[in-house]
Parts: structure tokens; C-alpha cells; sequence
């Protein structure tokens, strides 16, 4: 399979999950996986193109490759042409997620795409190819530690317990500890993060405080600098990987520090293993919080147990609807707040979804705007797939 195939169905996986035509659908992180597995395979396609001729598996295993990719970009082709057709039915605007009937069809074969893929990775560890560094652009917007909600709702008592764990965790320093936030897409993890960064008692506790956005590019070497550059505030001279661990080494050596590593999708163990050896020098209490939507990184990097984001209850939920679609101190009426509860109840208590919701209604002021959401079937989802974008 030619190398130029695979890049352009890469581009084009990113560019649709990052579009309006993705988040009409919701199959994030279906696609962010598919991405992961073609990227891994991606490394080694160049050694293993020269090698075929002379090696009929390696000839057999693209071959392989090559059929899955073709599926995958049908299935992309199916996705696209679904939600242009929802979007022109709809009229509701951007965000929407796609009707039930369709998620579970391109859902089941999503999933037996993903089994082989995992098959058809693996598998190329049999032949010892050599692996190419690939720079792929990170199609997840970037976070920061600052809070940029107007108002959080439902979440005072998560962001207590997160601190309370984070300040009272005394462990010894042989072992950093690590608290990772899970949930599905749109809960607000990386808010609650943001809240916890901010809280006055971590900035009391830690010093420094360090907030990395990871998203899908775990690279030892980059993360590294990034952590030195947000200590310092300045870059190094040098650029290589030894002289970059020992510059953060001594940053952090003694340090009771605090670092959030934010939507983090790496399930390579070695990985997070040689960045962890890096950051063992702090002093006792230093701790990483991550964020992730996958239970196998909350595993592979968690030292404490999983902090699992639940779904926000209707009243939280009706507040963050509001306070997108209704003016500050705007006068609600009755019929507008009976339509609008029942709208809300569409959103599953996934904050993201409420959000959007209200979004798409902002300043429409006609009740027959607000019914035809209320009524629109391709909003009824089970709970947990209501809207799995954003963090």
C-alpha cells in the first residue's frame, strides 16, 4: 500500500472529526483510536515497503493493511454523507449527534475495524521493522490552565474531594503519585481540572504547579520541554533528550510540585514509564493529575485510584442551558422554561451537551424554535452516547 494513501486518510480522519460534519456525529473517539492504530503502523510502513520483495509475510501483512484502510475510508465516506444528510434535515445548526439506528450500524463495524487493526499492529512486531518518527498534527484543541467558564455548576464537591486527595496524599518518594480524572467526552474533566489547579489550598500546598496539554502526542522529549519552559519560562540552548531530563531533574529535585498532564490518550506503558522515571525527584506529596476518556490510561498511569466524572444531575444541567440561551438577567417565561426543562432532559447530564444545546437556541425567541428541538428524534440517544464531544 503506498505510503501517500495512507497519509491522505489520515488528513482527511482528522480534518473530518475536527469539522462541523464530525461533531454532528460524535465519533471521536472511535476515529482518535482508528488515528492511534494507523499512526503506530504508519512508523513502520516505509522499512516494511522495501522489505516485501523479499519477504512474502511482510507482502501478505500489507496486503492486510492495505484492505483495512480501504474499509476505514469507506466507513469515513459513509460518516460524511450522514451527517451532511442530518444537518440539511435538522436545521438545528453545528452540534448534533446522529440518529440512534446509524450509530449502531457504522458503530458495530467501527468496532470490528478497531479488533483488526489491533490484530494487524500487533502483528507488525513480528517482523522487526524499523520505526520512522511521524509528526502528526494533534487534532484536539488545545486546554490551558486557566478557567475560562463563565459559571460551573455540580462540581464544588468533586473539585473538594480532588483536593483533599491531591493535599492529604503522603507518599513515599520512591513512588509519584498519580490521580487520574475519567470520564467520557463532554463531562467537564478538564474544567474540574482547571478548578483544582486554581483551588487557593493546591496553590498553597504545591510549588510549582504545572499544566501540560498532552492530548494524543506523548512525546518524552517534548513534554519534557514544555514542563521546563513553563517553570522557567524560558527554553534551553541545547536539544537533546538526556540534557533536557537532567535540566527538569533539577527543577523538580526535592519539589512537592503539582503537575496536570490534560487529555491524555497514550496506552503505551514505556512511555509513560520513561517520562514517570524523569519525574520521580520530587519531594513526598508531589502528585500528576491527568485527565482521560480511557480506563486503560487510567490504569497504566494511575498509582491512586480512578477519580470517575459522573453526569451532571437536570438542575445543574438547566442552569448551564440557561445561561447560554438566555441574556444575563433576562426575563424567562413560564412557556419558554417548560419547553427548555424538557430539552434539557435530551442532554443526558453531560454538561457539553446542555451547553449546546442552549447555544442553538441562543436569542431565539419564538416557541416554535424551542418545539422543534424538543421534538427532534435524532437528539434521543442512550445517555451514555448523548454527546461525546469536547473534555
Amino acid at each position: 500500500m503506498a505510503e501517500a494513501f495512507l497519509k491522505i486518510l489520515l488528513e482527511n480522519i482528522t480534518s473530518f472529526i475536527q469539522g462541523e460534519l464530525g461533531l454532528l456525529l460524535g465519533f471521536e473517539n472511535d476515529f482518535e483510536n482508528i488515528l492511534s492504530r494507523f499512526s503506530t503502523i504508519q512508523a513502520v510502513l516505509e522499512d516494511a515497503q522495501e522489505k516485501q520483495l523479499k519477504d512474502k509475510a511482510i507482502k501478505n501483512w500489507l496486503q492486510k493493511l492495505n484492505a483495512a484502510a480501504y474499509k476505514v475510508d469507506d466507513i469515513l465516506d459513509e460518516c460524511k454523507y450522514e451527517a451532511a444528510r442530518l444537518l440539511k434535515q435538522s436545521r438545528l445548526g453545528r452540534y448534533h449527534p446522529k440518529a440512534t439506528a446509524f450509530r449502531h450500524k457504522i458503530g458495530k463495524r467501527i468496532k470490528e475495524m478497531m479488533e483488526k487493526l489491533d490484530a494487524i499492529a500487533k502483528e507488525r512486531t513480528d517482523f522487526h521493522l524499523h520505526e520512522k518518527i511521524i509528526e502528526r498534527q494533534v487534532a484536539r484543541p488545545e486546554t490551558g490552565s486557566v478557567l475560562t467558564e463563565p459559571q460551573v455548576y455540580g462540581r464544588d464537591k468533586e473539585e473538594d474531594d480532588i483536593v483533599k486527595i491531591l493535599i492529604n496524599n503522603v507518599s513515599n518518594a520512591q513512588e509519584l503519585s498519580v490521580l487520574p480524572i475519567l470520564g467520557m467526552g463532554g463531562l467537564g474533566k478538564t474544567t474540574l481540572a482547571q478548578m483544582v489547579f486554581n483551588d487557593q489550598r493546591v496553590t498553597e500546598h504545591f510549588h510549582p504547579k504545572i499544566w501540560i496539554c498532552v492530548s494524543d502526542d506523548f512525546d518524552e522529549k517534548r513534554l519534557i520541554k514544555t514542563i521546563i519552559g513553563n517553570i522557567e519560562r524560558s527554553s534551553l540552548d541545547v536539544e537533546d533528550l538526556a540534557s533536557f531530563q537532567k535540566k527538569l531533574q533539577e527543577l523538580l529535585n526535592g519539589k512537592r510540585y503539582l503537575l496536570v498532564l490534560d487529555d491524555v490518550w497514550n496506552e503505551d506503558q514505556d512511555k509513560w514509564d520513561n517520562l514517570r522515571a524523569v519525574l520521580k525527584v520530587g519531594a513526598s506529596g508531589a502528585s500528576v493529575l491527568t485527565t482521560t476518556r480511557l480506563e486503560k490510561v487510567g490504569s497504566i498511569m494511575g498509582t491512586l485510584q480512578p477519580y470517575e466524572l459522573s453526569n451532571l444531575s437536570q438542575e445543574d444541567c438547566w442552569l448551564l442551558f440557561i445561561q447560554r440561551a438566555f441574556r444575563h438577567q433576562e426575563e424567562i417565561s413560564p412557556n419558554f422554561v417548560a419547553i427548555g426543562k424538557e430539552i434539557v432532559k435530551k442532554s443526558g447530564g453531560v454538561p457539553l451537551a446542555a451547553k449546546t444545546l442552549g447555544g442553538l437556541l441562543r436569542f431565539k425567541r419564538e416557541e416554535r424554535e424551542w418545539e422543534h428541538v424538543r421534538d427532534s428524534e435524532i437528539w434521543n440517544l442512550p445517555q451514555d452516547e448523548s454527546f461525546p464531544k469536547g473534555h
